[in-house]
């Protein structure tokens, strides 16, 4: 249990852990604009600066150059670009370690003639950085700046940034289709341990023992456990920060720090984990508290009721609201919002669940050929709920493969932009003119290219073995503020995000079987003990274990099959506000989903193959208990 506890801790951890760091990065670089402002006339009295940010490339690296002219003369915290001690004055440079270093390994004309000549003046501190290899210059400048954005603070107003708020969404519902299973592990853990204490706890009752000193023994056995596990996967998160790290997102990595949640949220995590676990724990052992001779005679508890359908109907129809405020609201709350609307798909899935494994039961048990088949039929209906609980988390996980494989499929290649013709918007508005003076700086510089023009913009191809770097250096005194990138580069951030989702789709699959199956094998592990009785007379009333091995594996994957075929609807359901479902079609999206599902049946079976061992050693412990 404590094991399991630690593991669903860890996972739950790094997910609150990101959503701090993305709240950290933007609160370093929130004040960079994302694009350029419109033409400033009127300044308001209340700014502080004007602020313009311009894309550029260096080795391949993506390089930001932010142009700064103070307007005020505030000299508080708000008042300063983070990182530096002060708003740069004209003719400043200030550059972050990274663009330093390469400053000083690449030749002036691939770089450093960009910036006019001038010497930085000194390095951005960690404060003002995305992360340790970010290239960035921060110049000073004098108003008026064309193209700059106004800004009242450099702390407390950050301007938009639409790519962090995308990946903050992101990781609200990467956190949804993790949580859910790492939950359900969490249940496992903890009534695995309360099925190996059920008979103490009981005896005990017997003995005298009242309520209140059997709810204290259980709540406190596991209180202390699942306290201490969640402590301890929290502190392996603590100190896998730096290798998480090294994990790139929005096109870059993180500081450690950025990845590790406040001591409070943690201390949230843990107390929640710690509650879970406990509450799983007492509820599998209620039946003890109740009355211990509940114990002896097998009560169970009702089995599941048509009257879960009109759930799975409640559950469409929240979703659908969601999804309809998800459109109409707030993008700042749209994850939250949809997160909402999966949960209850989520729940919609479990809660049909026990309803088709009490189905699946009735027809077995009615259509039985061989002994194994009827044994499993009969064990389905005697406990739906217990016997769906090894397939939750499969059944969850298929649920997130069919949202998750329509998407992956439909962004794997949409991005196809030219990465040949270095493009420049002129300020001025007259390209021609543009076009005129960049062929003489080419030309004398000795760099061969062919320029062109459009209606709006002036293109430039490097001739063959013509380095882009010192073209781009050789120009960009011809554009201040403007970009000399090709499309594929201007379109980089749609790259990464791209690149991002479909990296972080396979992650969340991969960790969302992995935590299926354990969860899967924990849980079919408790099933074992809790029937062991049975399964001790069967065996000896001469039932072969091979019977009993075979029962366990149909009652395992029968129902699995049918309620992998509900949450795989549910799941399409779920992703149709993205994209169309005939994407699921798509020749990519086939052979992920079904390796995908082929993978998930295969772990389940070997989750339930693991505890095989202990039918074993249930089956031959001797019944001194009769």
């Amino acid at each position: 249990m404590g094991a399991g506890v630690a593991v669903g801790t860890l996972l739950l951890a790094v997910a609150v852990g990101a959503l701090h760091g993305w709240d950290a990065r933007e609160s370093r670089t929130g004040w960079r604009p994302a694009a350029q402002g419109p033409e400033t006339t009127d300044v308001p009295a209340s700014a502080v600066a004007l602020v313009r940010t311009t894309s550029d490339r260096v080795a391949g690296q993506p390089l930001q150059v932010v142009d700064v002219a103070a307007v005020g003369t505030g000299t508080g915290p708000a008042d300063v670009p983070p990182g530096l001690p002060h708003v740069p004055a004209p003719g400043e440079l200030w550059v972050s370690p990274a663009l330093a270093e390469l400053l000083r390994e690449l030749p002036a004309d691939r770089l450093a003639d960009r910036f006019g000549g001038v010497a930085p003046t000194g390095t951005i501190a960690a404060e003002g950085l995305r992360d340790p290899a970010e290239l960035v210059a921060v110049r000073g400048a004098a108003a008026p700046l064309p193209g700059g954005a106004a800004l009242d603070s450099f702390a407390g107003s950050p301007l938009q940034l639409d790519e962090i708020e995308v990946y903050r969404q992101l990781t609200v519902v990467a956190v949804v289709l993790m949580g859910v299973p790492a939950v359900g592990l969490l249940g496992a853990a903890a009534r695995l341990s309360a099925a190996r204490r059920v008979r103490r706890l009981a005896a005990l009752r017997l003995l005298g023992a009242g309520t209140g000193q059997v709810t204290v023994v259980a709540v406190a056995e596991v209180a202390v456990v699942a306290t201490a596990a969640a402590v301890a996967g929290a502190a392996a998160q603590w100190a896998l920060a730096p290798a998480l790290a090294a994990i790139e997102l929005g096109g870059s990595g993180w500081y450690a720090d950025d990845l590790r949640p406040s001591p409070v949220a943690l201390l949230v995590v843990v107390a929640a984990v710690a509650l879970l676990a406990t509450l799983a724990a007492v509820g599998g052992t209620r039946q003890v508290v109740v009355g211990p001779l509940g114990v002896a005679k097998r009560d169970r508890p009702g089995g599941a009721r048509l009257v879960r359908l009109l759930g799975v109907v409640a559950a469409v129809a929240v979703f659908a609201a969601a999804n309809a405020v998800m459109r109409t609201g707030s993008p700042d709350v749209a994850g939250l919002v949809f997160g909402g609307g999966m949960l209850a798909l989520f729940g919609a899935a479990s809660l049909v669940g026990p309803l088709v494994v009490r189905l699946c039961g009735r027809a077995m048990a009615r259509s039985a050929r061989t002994p194994a088949v009827l044994l499993a039929g009969r064990r389905l209906l005697d406990d739906p709920k217990g016997a769906f609980r090894p397939l939750a988390g499969l059944t969850l996980a298929v649920f997130v493969a069919g949202f998750l494989a329509p998407l992956t499929a439909t962004v794997s290649g949409t991005l196809a932009a030219d990465d040949v013709a270095l493009r420049m918007d002129p300020r001025d508005g007259r390209p021609a003119v543009v076009a005129e003076a960049v062929q003489r700086r080419l030309a004398d510089q000795e760099l061969a290219a062919e320029v062109t023009t459009t209606r709006s913009e002036v293109a430039v191809v490097p001739g063959p073995g013509v380095d882009r770097d010192r073209v781009r250096t050789a120009l960009a005194p011809l554009a201040p503020g403007s970009s000399l990138l090709t499309e594929a580069e201007r379109d980089g951030q749609g790259s990464v995000l791209v690149g991002d989702l479909v990296r972080g789709a396979l992650v969340v699959l991969s960790g969302t079987f992995v935590l299926a199956a354990t969860s899967a094998g924990t849980t079919a592990a408790a099933r074992v003990l809790d029937q062991r009785d049975t399964l001790r007379r069967l065996r000896l009333a001469g039932t072969p274990l091979a019977v009993l091995d075979a029962a366990r594996r149909i009652e395992t994957v029968r129902p699995l099959l049918v309620n992998a075929a509900i949450a795989l609807a549910l799941g399409l359901i779920c992703a149709a506000p993205f994209v169309a479902l005939t994407e699921v079609f798509d020749p990519a999206a086939l052979v992920l989903l079904g390796s995908v599902l082929a993978v998930g049946l295969l772990l389940v079976v070997l989750a339930s193959a693991a505890s095989r061992p202990l039918l074993r050693a249930v089956t031959a412990e001797r019944g001194g208990d009769e």
